[in-house]
């Protein structure tokens, strides 16, 4: 049973918790648009053959399994009178909203360019830059989330509210990109693609980033590190010795192919619906319903532990798209059958991730607290390190799969366009249907495999949140009394 002096005083009040959430919408505007838009935008926007994109995204891959951790470490080593944490998020805003409008803004700029050349080096150049600065501001964000307080239940509103926020502000894009594809091609807004995106991407640096201030401006960091600077190698071996967020790292690397439908949602809707925006109508019950899903998250937890919400939650979504996936497979060509399923889909998957975007999140910060009470070390930087590497590995190695399977069912690019190829023997529109329901999820239950062996639950778990509450009792009245005495 859970302490009621952990549970009873809460130190982050209202407006810093939701403060918390509207900095991580302002954040999820720029990397939506970059990670659900990425194929769309450099292929058929951009005119940047796929090939390079998906060579693209795997190198970047591979560089942030060097930067992520490196950022992580120097986070660790940070000590300053605002945090270790904060210096970051008042920094970052600025340099990653002009790398965001360069990025987006290259179809625009290089209009009258036809050297394929040219554009691949933009790509490539613009993208590091972004990726660069959003590493630098993302680690500190969600360290913060293990720091903002010792009370497991503020971390897990802080968390709630920045996943619940970002799911309504960060998803404005997209409805914004899906009716002007639509507008566009009907020539009924005297704009082209590539000035929209230019735009969505002006956007996303002045109000987004603008939001994502708040994050360094009205947050705190409670529960601080008390031990010296660490050495940079120190940093790395403590990820080692952290058994159990190496678990949830693998079990996120080997659930990449998970995130593989987002890629051909856009694709299936306007090839093989005809029409882009009916997206929209699909996902209106879905994005209610994910909302309501945060407020039944609470009542989960009182239930059952973190990972067995996880394990569940993966299953039954493997399940319901299952079943869509059969109800529709002789009819995934029509509208008034399949945007009703797909509606359906969305109501149940949009809220097991709504659970999933909290709950794992929140379990590396429970092995933040497990590391302490292991080692005295607190190491929020490398820590969530882990989580953003895996977010944006995964997120790049599923654009990179997803972009190498285009050609393999039947798509083909024919100047700025995506086509089905004609004549071929796969048949493309099935594909795309499997691609969007059943295919992703049930992969996805590989990435269970790594909980089998996770032990930070139960009485474990209740025991160190105990003990390192009785420690830093014990310190901060050590602390008082060591100044009363040079007082």
């Amino acid at each position: 049973m859970q302490t009621t002096a952990v549970r009873e005083r809460r130190y982050v009040g209202v407006r810093e918790t939701v403060l918390y959430g509207v900095a991580n919408g302002g954040q999820v505007i720029g990397y939506n648009m970059v990670r659900m838009q990425l194929t769309f935008f450099l292929v058929t926007v951009f005119g940047v053959p796929a090939q390079a994109v998906a060579t693209m995204i795997f190198f970047m891959g591979l560089w942030d399994a060097f930067n992520d951790p490196i950022m992580g470490a120097i986070v660790d080593k940070t000590r300053t009178r605002y945090g270790k944490l904060r210096p970051y998020l008042l920094f970052v805003p600025i340099p990653l909203g002009i790398a965001t409008v360069l990025f987006f803004g290259g179809a625009e700029f290089l209009s009258n360019v036809s050297s394929t050349g040219v554009k691949i080096v933009y790509m490539c150049v613009t993208y590091f830059i972004w990726e660069f600065f959003y590493t630098i501001g993302d680690i500190p964000f969600w360290g913060l989330s293990a720091a903002i307080s010792p009370n497991p239940e503020d971390r897990s509103r802080a968390i709630t509210s920045a996943r619940f926020i970002s799911s309504i502000i960060g998803g404005i894009p997209g409805i914004i990109i899906s009716v002007s594809i639509d507008l566009c091609r009907r020539e009924l807004i005297p704009l082209d693609l590539r000035q929209v995106f230019l735009l969505l991407g002006i956007i996303a640096a002045t109000l987004g980033m603008g939001l994502f201030s708040l994050a360094g401006l009205f947050t705190r960091e409670r529960v601080v590190q008390t031990n010296d600077e660490p050495k940079l190698l120190d940093c790395f071996r403590y990820l080692f010795k952290n058994k159990p967020l190496l678990l949830l790292v693998l079990s996120s690397v080997i659930g990449t192919v998970g995130g593989i439908a987002d890629t051909f949602t856009q694709y299936y809707y306007s090839l093989s619906l005809g029409i882009a925006s009916l997206s929209l109508v699909a996902g209106i019950p879905g994005t209610i319903m994910g909302f309501f899903a945060y407020a039944i998250l609470p009542r989960l937890e009182k239930r059952w532990n973190s990972k067995q919400i996880v394990i569940r939650v993966t299953f039954l979504k493997a399940v319901v798209t299952a079943c869509i996936f059969f109800a529709g497979c002789r009819f995934y060509t029509d509208p008034r059958i399949i945007v009703p399923l797909l509606a359906l889909q969305g109501v149940f998957t949009s809220a097991i991730s709504s659970v999933l975007m909290v709950v794992p999140t929140k379990m590396v910060g429970e092995t933040v607290d497990y590391m302490e009470w292991k080692t005295g070390e607190r190491n929020e930087g490398i820590s969530f390190s882990m989580t953003t590497f895996i977010s944006k590995l995964t997120g790049s190695l599923t654009t990179a799969i997803a972009t190498a399977i285009i050609p393999l069912i039947g798509l083909q690019q024919v100047g700025a366009d995506m086509v089905l190829a004609e004549g071929g023997a796969v048949n493309t529109r099935l594909w795309l249907w499997g691609l969007v329901t059943v295919i992703p999820p049930v992969l996805n239950l590989f990435s269970l495999i790594p909980y089998a062996f996770y032990d930070l639950e139960g009485d474990k778990l209740r025991l160190i949140h105990e003990e390192m509450r009785l420690h830093r009792e014990q310190a901060s009245q050590m602390a008082a009394k060591q100044k009363e005495e040079t007082e």
